[in-house]
């Protein structure tokens, strides 16, 4: 008996001085009672599927240390008393024993099911154990071959196998059934000579236990969790590492969401100034966020900054520009003596609805561009005052490309810019987009080369 102490000392000894593992609670108490039979040499009725002895109360205790969410090791301690008759009603015998014994334990549920939720669970557990009993007989003499042991006690070893059903109630308790088969290695448990017996004796047990998991409530019992929520300690001691880098680069991240919420308010601040959207307290199109000449006079064509647009639209920097001031020339000559040679009928016309009756205006443009550069700024406004000098005028935007490249790219091209005037005029003249038809009529054939005066937005106007 004390070396079995002993070792169950030393054995819980070397589990608690081994700390225990800060992420999981496992220890589990679970006091039990019930009732058993004892399978030894004693009147057994043949009728019955059990042993014949009477039913006894025993109770007991058991404690657990889980190793995973599946195996554990377990200490149990047992006070089983038990009676029961031989040949006649006057041969009997009464058994105190005492059963103390160290398992292995399994969780079959969690094993074959290592990520169920379910809160009922079949466990199992076998171990080896020692016993130590007290017996009291009373035999007739000279009846039978029976003979009373002295002393009244005795030891042995014992090896139970046992079979539960447990269901969690909340993380800290669980109610469950058990049944426990005990072999021991004596076959005088009743404290009697059985001169013709041949098997050890048997003890079979039915208890209820009420189980408390120590420490659930704080955090995961390993009886409670699944399998993939469990690991090793090596890969406890990578989570912890993973653990350190995360809460390095989180404090990172929050520092950078620091710089980004301050470079969001920059952006928004320069998304602000950008836009044409604001108060406009000249009507000039710029915003006063950004308008430098708050107060110019009204219609004055300005650039992005508000500042009144100074440049000469008849000045062209490229060389295939020239062309333009020719053909100019050549169109107010050719007006001039259209107007010279004019009869009445003639001066009569010239009141009729059509309205062009200067040069045709333009708007010249970049190869293969739609930016309007301030030339074509100041004959935008130009157009845009016309307009709104009589709201009657309807004007037609044609658009034109140069020879270069495919016809269906350069009717698009032409669009595009005759829109991106239309655009302008709408925008920033606030001339009524219903009195402005943008129209593309794709490349010019001659000159087959690159040529800026094909580049370019006509204005026709007209009345209704």
């Amino acid at each position: 008996m004390k070396r079995f102490l002993i070792f169950i000392f030393t054995f819980f000894f070397i589990i608690t001085i081994n700390p225990e593992n800060k992420d999981f609670s496992r220890w589990t108490f679970s006091p039990e009672v019930g009732f058993n039979k004892f399978d030894g040499d004693a009147v057994q009725d043949t009728r019955n599927v059990f042993v014949g002895t009477a039913s006894s109360l025993s109770y007991g205790a058991n404690l657990e240390y889980a190793l995973t969410p599946i195996w554990g090791i377990s200490v149990n301690f047992l006070n089983i008393p038990f009676n029961g008759i031989y040949t006649t009603n006057v041969d009997t015998f009464s058994t105190k024993l005492i059963n103390g014994n160290i398992s292995a334990t399994v969780n079959f549920s969690r094993m074959i099911f290592p990520q169920t939720n379910a809160k009922l669970y079949i466990n199992g557990s076998i171990g080896f154990g020692y016993a130590y009993y007290t017996y009291n007989v009373k035999l007739t003499p000279n009846t039978n071959p029976k003979t009373a042991l002295t002393p009244p006690y005795g030891n042995a070893g014992s090896i139970p196998i046992s079979l539960s059903v447990e269901y969690n109630i909340s993380k800290s308790i669980s109610l469950g059934a058990k049944a426990t088969y005990i072999t021991f290695t004596k076959d005088n448990l009743e404290g009697v000579n059985q001169f013709q017996g041949v098997t050890n004796d048997r003890i079979a047990l039915g208890t209820m236990f009420l189980s408390y998991k120590f420490g659930a409530n704080n955090k995961d019992h390993l009886r409670n969790i699944r399998m993939n929520e469990f690991s090793p300690d090596e890969g406890l001691s990578l989570a912890r590492t993973n653990a350190e880098k995360i809460n390095k680069l989180d404090k990172e991240l929050k520092k950078l969401d620091k710089k980004v919420d301050n470079q969001g308010k920059r952006i928004d601040s320069i998304a602000q100034f950008l836009s044409n959207d604001g108060p406009d307290s000249d009507g000039d199109g710029v915003p006063d966020v950004r308008d430098k000449e708050p107060n110019t006079p009204p219609n004055t064509p300005v650039d992005f900054w508000g500042k009144t647009l100074k440049i000469n639209s008849n000045n062209f920097s490229e060389d295939d520009n020239s062309g333009v001031a020719d053909r100019q020339n050549k169109s107010n000559k050719s007006n001039n003596k259209s107007k010279s040679n004019s009869n009445s009928g003639s001066n009569s016309n010239s009141n009729s609805n059509n309205c062009n009756c200067d040069d045709t205006p333009a708007v010249y443009f970049d190869f293969d561009r739609i930016d309007l550069d301030d030339n074509a700024l100041i004959m935008i406004s130009k157009m845009a005052k016309k307009m709104k000098d009589d709201p009657s005028l309807y004007v037609e935007v044609r658009g034109y490309c140069d020879y270069i490249g495919k016809n269906p790219y350069n009717e698009t091209l032409s669009k595009r810019r005759a829109e991106r005037v239309k655009t302008e005029m709408v925008k920033i003249w606030k001339i009524p987009a219903n009195h402005i038809i943008a129209n593309g009529k794709g490349k010019i054939i001659e000159p087959r080369i690159k040529y800026k005066p094909n580049r370019r937005c006509d204005f026709f106007f007209d009345k209704q």
